[in-house]
């Protein structure tokens, strides 16, 4: 019996990855050339905010701040434990967040950088001009041989880095929706005892990587779009792979217990985790667009007092 529900449990997996694999080929087909709203390149520059009294550096001082307090939470974690909690599904996540920070904030680095330095050089050449080739891919620019940062900072390593930043915001949202939805909703509730009680660290890693992420999503620019879930199922697929091979190669223990692949309900946990995400990346991605029509509504509201 024990053979069969593992092998619905690895059928589970392997259709879910092979699913996902099999969407993310055939979208990257469907969209070419790369366009605005498919997360090849922003319509508004990565280091800008959707709200325009939001100045670059503020967004750059955040996150950074959220780089440095996440990781400052996950070295807290493994002092507090050991090594072995890296197998958990939360410090996975919490390290992808935090990876997402870190590109941001060079991203909003190099950004604020180019904006000094051709708001500097412009003042210098012309005291009365204003130079917006940062503020959008649209932006004019001086002249011909004249390198747009706007626009060309997007071809080659630079559109593939920034396809990966926002691959990593946008996995990172629905990671965290699961890891707080199934810790709160499950394990809290459900698994509290003498051998698992929760603690400063669990609390401050299940809250803080929401609000973080929900503060960044509020201020940045950059798109949601819901075909991306393709790349959030892969990466769960990835973690349970990976602790497959850790029990062939000696582990002993389930970070979660319904992993077990021999447990009795094996096949229909990990069926409801699958089916959980998504409903986690629909939660972010109606955040998302809650705050698009909010930004939307602003801006009619702007022209209709200007008029």
């Amino acid at each position: 019996m024990a053979q069969w529900q593992c092998f619905l449990s690895f059928a589970v997996v392997a259709v879910s990855a092979a699913a996902s694999l099999g969407a993310i080929i055939q979208v990257n087909k469907l969209r070419r050339p790369p366009r605005a709203d498919d997360g090849s390149a922003a319509a508004s520059p990565p280091w800008m905010s959707c709200w325009s009294r939001v100045p670059p550096s503020f967004l750059l001082a955040f996150r950074a701040t959220a780089a440095v307090a996440l990781a400052a939470v996950l070295a807290w974690d493994l002092r507090t434990y050991d090594p072995s909690i890296m197998m958990y599904y939360t410090e996975w996540t919490l390290l992808l967040e935090i990876a997402y920070f870190a590109a941001a904030t060079l991203c909003s680095a190099y950004g604020c950088r180019m904006m000094y330095y051709y708001s500097s050089r412009d003042r210098a050449e012309d005291p009365e001009s204003t130079d917006d080739r940062l503020l959008g891919p649209s932006g004019g620019g001086g002249g011909g041989d004249e390198p747009n940062p706007s626009g060309d900072a997007w071809k080659g390593a630079g559109r593939l880095g920034l396809q990966l930043m926002q691959i990593g915001y946008q996995v990172s949202a629905g990671a965290v929706v699961l890891t707080d939805a199934v810790f709160w909703g499950l394990i809290v509730p459900f698994t509290l005892s003498a051998h698992f009680s929760l603690n400063a660290v669990m609390a401050c890693i299940h809250s803080l990587n929401f609000v973080f992420l929900l503060t960044e999503t509020a201020l940045n620019t950059l798109p949601f779009p819901w075909f991306r879930i393709a790349y959030f199922v892969p990466w769960t697929c990835l973690y349970v792979i990976i602790q497959w091979i850790a029990h062939v190669c000696g582990m002993t223990w389930w970070p979660y217990p319904f992993l077990r692949p021999t447990s009795s309900l094996a096949p229909l946990w990990y069926l409801a985790m699958a089916s959980l995400h998504f409903p986690c990346y629909l939660v972010y991605w109606l955040i998302v667009k809650a705050k698009s029509s909010c930004l939307i509504h602003m801006q009619v509201a702007n022209r209709s007092s200007q008029v």
